[in-house]
């Protein structure tokens, strides 16, 4: 097919009938929970930092015009919905998609600097992405340092979950044609005994996780931005001399990173902080496909703990609970692969809202994982990355997530505004890395 492009981006002519990609129950459960909660969404998004002030917005929008061309997923919205089911809702290509729309530009107050730069992300979260068009928007923010500019891409999980990000990326500023992601699980047959470990946590129940007063009451307010970076080796170095995983190590600060912002709460052991973790559920074969296949797995921090080592080894010991010998996962594939078609909205979308249910879950704590580079934009080279991680407004007080560029690292720390002292909790988490070197 010929392309031709409305306001530079690819226009194809569409065929007689448009073919349509099935959601996964992912997609359908985040699309369910937008539906069924007017005004609430789940979306992410990664800001990229360039060392050079000159890049324009038309060379931006050329370039993603360029990238659009090879990358037809990334044109794919949602088809219009038939009456109240999803059932018949699948991904089409957006033969009308516009970068007027798709690729904006901000002036930022002159020398504003990382202060100005958090409000623009503070800003640009509060503005909910259009159902209508293809699920993910860019923004180019220029101004707040005389030396570099920043571009962020805003993702909505309906389309994308954290590996479909690597993809994204990958397709708009990657520089070679590799896949974004290798070595991704491969989920075999569940056995007997797989199952009956998912039961019995069933049975046993879930209990309540802590509530921690110095959350400020009920989380209202909108999303707000933090974020702490640092080199991946020293992670890694640090997980090395404790027989632990660079993962491990991440959940150990962010425990460490909460018991001193609250840290008069635990001066006697008491419940667990619980934090859900999304894995992902993807086989090989889906490693470049743009939709939702996560599941969410909870894990409790230890912040009563006050040694920041035994905190370590501690959540280390949790996370190889909850691999279960290298079968994660497998009985939830299994369950998402067998979520029916007429499966009822409601259903769907409390499990999309899983993370946001007060008494069983404090807090989000996402590992976005590294992104392959390197990334450039209109011939500049991309020198870091910072994550935005996403947050239900108005039902959670806090999601955290570690993304990384190379041989970066970016803890990010999303909080709802009523949260005191939150931009706290990213220095803390630096200050638990230094504990632990």
């Amino acid at each position: 097919m010929t392309q031709t492009f409305v306001d530079g981006a690819p226009r194809t002519a569409p065929a007689t009938r448009p073919q349509l990609r099935p959601l996964t129950s992912g997609d359908r459960a985040f699309l369910h929970f937008s539906r069924l909660n007017p005004g609430e969404r789940l979306e992410a998004g990664v800001v990229l930092c360039v060392d050079d002030p000159t890049l324009t917005v038309h060379e931006l929008r050329a370039h993603v015009a360029t990238r659009l061309a090879e990358a037809p997923a990334l044109t794919e919205r949602l088809s219009p919905p038939t009456g109240r089911s999803a059932a018949g809702v699948g991904w089409q290509l957006d033969h009308e998609l516009s970068l007027g729309y798709h690729v904006n530009v901000e002036e930022l107050p002159a020398g504003s600097g990382q202060d100005g730069l958090r409000e623009a992300m503070d800003r640009i979260a509060a503005r909910p992405l259009d159902l209508n068009r293809p699920l993910w928007r860019i923004w180019l923010l220029r101004g707040h340092r005389p030396d570099g500019v920043a571009v962020v891409y805003r993702f909505s999980h309906i389309h994308q979950d954290g590996a479909a990000l690597h993809q994204a990326l990958h397709l708009l500023f990657g520089l070679d044609r590799e896949p974004a992601l290798r070595n991704l699980p491969t989920f075999g047959a569940p056995t007997r005994r797989d199952y009956a470990r998912m039961a019995s946590g069933l049975v046993r129940g879930i209990p309540r996780t802590r509530q921690l007063t110095s959350w400020g009451g009920p989380p209202h307010g909108g999303a707000r931005h933090t974020w702490a970076t640092a080199e991946l080796d020293r992670l890694r170095r640090i997980a090395r001399r404790n027989s632990a995983t660079v993962n491990d190590v991440y959940l150990a600060a962010v425990a460490g990173a909460l018991r001193t912002w609250s840290r008069t709460e635990w001066t006697r052991y008491g419940r667990p902080v619980h934090a859900v973790m999304p894995i992902s559920l993807r086989t090989p074969a889906e490693q470049e496909i743009l939709s939702n296949f996560t599941f969410g797995v909870r894990i409790p921090l230890p912040c009563a703990e006050p040694d920041p080592r035994r905190r370590l080894a501690r959540v280390a010991a949790q996370t190889r609970r909850i691999k279960a010998g290298g079968r994660m996962g497998i009985v939830e594939r299994r369950i998402l692969d067998r979520v029916p078609p007429n499966a009822s909205p409601r259903m769907l979308a409390q499990v999309a809202a899983s993370g946001s249910r007060a008494h069983e879950v404090a807090l989000v704590a996402s590992n976005a994982g590294t992104m392959r580079g390197p990334y450039a934009i209109a011939g500049r080279q991309v020198c870091m990355l910072i994550g935005m991680p996403p947050l239900f407004v108005g039902r959670q007080h806090l999601s955290v997530a570690l993304f990384g560029l190379d041989e970066h690292v970016c803890a990010a720390f999303t909080a709802s505004a009523s949260v005191p002292r939150h931009a706290e909790l990213a220095d803390n988490w630096l200050a638990e890395l230094a504990a632990l070197d």
